[in-house]
Formats: C-alpha cells, sequence, structure tokens
C-alpha cells in the first residue's frame, strides 16, 4: 500500500475509506493512492482491475453486477461529504471556509490555520510549547490589571449599590 498522508482531523475519514476497500473483492486489486484537497474537501483515488466485468449503467439498479469504477465513485463520494463536515485540524464539526484555491473546512478553533498539514497542532500557537508557559507570558504582561481587578468589581457594586438606594 502507498504511504497516503492527510492532516490529523481527516485520518479517521481515509482509514473508514481504507477498510471499506479492503472489503471489496480482492481480484479487483483495489487500492487507495492518493488523497488531495480539492475545493477545501477530500479527494481520494484509487488503482483497480476490472478485468472483463462491464461498466452496465444501462441497466436497472437490481440487475447491475458489482464494479470497481462504482465502488470507487462510492467510496469517493462518502470520503468527500464527511471532509466537507469535518475540521481538517482536529477532527470536530467544522464548515467551509473560503473559496476555490484557499477553501478549506475549519472548526471555529482552528478557523485562523491556513495549512492543516503543516499546522504544528500545538492548541496554544507557535510562541509557546506549552498552555503553562502561555499563561506565564500572559501573567507577565498582565498581573498589574488582574490584581486591579477585584478592587475595580468592588468599587461597581459599591456603585450599583449607591444607585440602587436613591
Amino acid at each position: 500500500m502507498a504511504a497516503i498522508s492527510v492532516a490529523n482531523g481527516w485520518q479517521h475519514i481515509l482509514a473508514e475509506a481504507i477498510a471499506e476497500a479492503a472489503a471489496l473483492p480482492e481480484q479487483w486489486c483495489f487500492e487507495i493512492v492518493k488523497a488531495e484537497t480539492v475545493g477545501g474537501a477530500l479527494n481520494l483515488s484509487a488503482t483497480y482491475v476490472s478485468g472483463d466485468v462491464p461498466l452496465d449503467d444501462h441497466l436497472p439498479p437490481e440487475r447491475k453486477l458489482p464494479h470497481p469504477w462504482r465502488s470507487e465513485m462510492r467510496i469517493r463520494e462518502a470520503a468527500r461529504t464527511k471532509s466537507l463536515a469535518t475540521c481538517e485540524c482536529c477532527g470536530h464539526e467544522g464548515r467551509l471556509v473560503g473559496a476555490g484555491e484557499g477553501a478549506r473546512v475549519r472548526c471555529v478553533q482552528h478557523v485562523y490555520v491556513v495549512d492543516a498539514m503543516e499546522w504544528s497542532g500545538n492548541p496554544v500557537g507557535f510562541l509557546f510549547d506549552s498552555a503553562d508557559e502561555a499563561m506565564a507570558h500572559f501573567l507577565a504582561d498582565y498581573r498589574k490589571g488582574l490584581d486591579t481587578m477585584p478592587e475595580l468589581q468592588a468599587a461597581q457594586v459599591q456603585e450599583d449599590d449607591d444607585d440602587t438606594r436613591h
């Protein structure tokens, strides 16, 4: 099997597609060989051997023979549909953001991420290695402001009490 890489959030979609492909008849030699993002959605490509199985699209559905091409189309469409509702970064529910080549599927938390494959996965951003380090930096900048907050809140409560008495 070829090495296929997708962003973290879509790995489960790719795994489901590969599992479905593995369940197809062995003589088809069906293999998913490529995954890419097209229009913000996951687009899978496969190779297979159809032999002399005719593509009998002219027949009614109940008389059609199983065919690898139809299986590929079914697997591709299922993956595409799931990817359009799944954040490429984390796998949570997402929506399509942007259009054309810049289209991508993101949740609210990752809407700022442009390239999910290059994204580090660091939930606190690129500047800090951990949430503790980010908090320490924040406190260094804003500690005085946080210390005065209780005083301001107490003054506001006192002012509100004075206003209601009059």
